[in-house]
């Protein structure tokens, strides 16, 4: 099915309005620029790497894990997340 096509669809579809919108996938993507961060306010490292770190290393997915496309993460159970993951 071609972009045109499934954008019509889309877009017929009973209860859609709007601009449809195509999701471009850039995880793969290498980073070609570099990031360097300034070293300010005595944080060690930032909070989005920390929560990147914990949600990759955790061990049990049961309490936090990121959801299958991966843009996101879901706390499934917040009482276990705050005594046992946050801590760490």
């Amino acid at each position: 099915m071609s972009v045109a096509t499934t954008q019509n669809s889309l877009l017929s579809l009973p209860g859609k309005k709007g601009v449809p919108h195509i999701y471009h996938d850039y995880s793969n993507v290498p980073d070609t620029i570099g990031v360097v961060r300034k070293k300010t306010g005595g944080v060690t490292q930032p909070f989005p790497e920390k929560l990147h770190l914990m949600l990759d290393n955790d061990d049990d997915p049961s309490i936090v894990s990121w959801l299958p496309h991966g843009r996101a993460f879901l706390v499934r159970k917040p009482a276990e997340f705050t005594a046992q993951i946050m801590p760490k």
